[in-house]
């Protein structure tokens, strides 16, 4: 039994920018499981993914996926107030539905919780609350098969927001989550570097260990930073070089040190927190400024049950079909596209459309194989045909 809140599936109800209205994402393997180090076992039969991957074109709703997906974990795992968390205000809308499946110390729980929006006294200013929120709970004993598992038709609620004693909901704010009297003490952390897609800042503070940084720099030998977020001291070294450089200037260290290495040592920093707490980590574009080798080391990392001790779990997004590759199992991969009628965001997962296991994902996607996941030849060809119009 474990002291960690494995996710079970995230849905929204009611979201604008999805199609019809609906967002839903399964950390659950449903395919079968013939290599049990690729996935983290809870019980018997139910295993949780320890990657999850998004892949579409520009603009079709990868980023926005993975922020809906930090939101709902943001308020189980780390018990913040919605207003808190970032996200809410631009993606959610009033009567948003965030239903939360998830397993905790033998028991099976589903939240079910409907977000308002209402005015603030600041102008032009909302601010988001729990209308209602209903938990429900049994045990994973006493689910036969993984269909059991998110059918709660014949459970009684465990929990209503709306019917909490008076002397409880004064302690209670209006957008903290019930959750927080039953998972008080999990361990999962959940990290994320959703908006350093483009930017490359080194978050850590104290030296990056040295077998971190000879992966990505072998030529440093030190890379330091210390001090609080306004005053902060960059320290970098190189080998065979007995002068250290010192800045307060980021831009300085910046023009020193690769945006792959600065990348590399926040993503490592973040990946040893979560192994050791078999938490979550949201990265947006994992490849951005890393060789291909890189970014196969980091999932792996997660595929290693010498090292994954906890089922922590990489959920991240790519415009490179290519790094699917890397991945063993297709229920873990979703595809993200363009509703050609509304322009609305669909979430596809690869397993559904795909049964074959002897193609290789990326074949399958920049083929277009599955439709929308590549531009379009016509698109293409008319880019082509105004620039050649264009050039005298």
């Amino acid at each position: 039994m474990t002291d960690s809140i494995k996710i079970l599936r995230i849905r929204y109800e009611n979201i604008p920018l999805f199609h019809d209205g609906c967002f839903e994402f399964s950390l659950m393997a449903e395919d079968r499981v013939s290599d049990p180090t690729q996935v983290f076992q809870v019980r018997k039969s139910l295993y949780t993914q320890k990657l999850a991957a998004f892949v579409g074109i520009n603009a079709s709703g990868k980023t926005s996926s993975l922020k809906l997906i930090f939101f709902a974990m943001a308020f189980l795992l780390d018990h913040v107030s919605l207003n808190e968390i970032p996200y809410g205000k631009e993606l959610l809308q009033e009567g948003t539905k965030i239903i939360l499946d998830f397993s905790y110390r033998g028991m099976c729980y589903e939240l079910s919780s409907i977000i308002g929006i209402r005015k603030t006294s600041r102008i032009a200013d909302t601010e988001l609350y729990f209308q209602e929120e209903i938990l429900f709970k049994k045990p994973l004993a006493s689910m036969k098969s993984k269909k059991d598992v998110l059918y709660f038709g014949d459970t009684k609620p465990m929990l209503y927001r709306s019917k909490l004693p008076q002397e409880t909901l004064v302690f209670l704010q209006d957008d903290d989550s019930i959750i927080i009297r039953i998972a008080r003490s999990q361990r999962s952390c959940l990290c994320s570097l959703i908006n350093s897609a483009n930017i490359n800042f080194l978050h850590q503070r104290g030296s990056s260990p040295t077998e971190i940084l000879n992966v990505f720099d072998p030529t440093l030998d030190e890379l330091t930073s210390s001090g609080s977020n306004d005053d902060v001291t960059y320290t970098v070294k190189f080998k065979n070089d007995p002068r250290p450089i010192s800045s307060t200037n980021v831009w300085r260290i910046n023009n020193l040190v690769s945006s792959g290495t600065i990348k590399g040592q926040n993503i490592m920093m973040l990946v040893e927190r979560v192994l050791q707490t078999g938490g979550y980590l949201i990265i947006d574009e994992l490849e951005n400024h890393m060789n291909k080798e890189l970014v196969r080391m980091i999932t792996d990392i997660f595929k290693n049950e010498r090292i994954n001790k906890h089922g922590a779990c990489l959920i991240f997004s790519t415009h490179y079909a290519e790094i699917l590759d890397f991945m063993d199992r297709k229920d873990n991969i979703y595809i993200t596209r363009r509703n050609q009628t509304d322009a609305s965001i669909e979430l596809l997962n690869y397993a559904s459309e795909v049964k074959r296991n002897d193609v290789k994902k990326s074949d399958v996607i920049l083929s277009n194989y599955i439709e929308g996941t590549a531009p379009s030849y016509e698109s293409i060809q008319a880019l082509e045909d105004y620039l050649c119009n264009r050039i005298d």
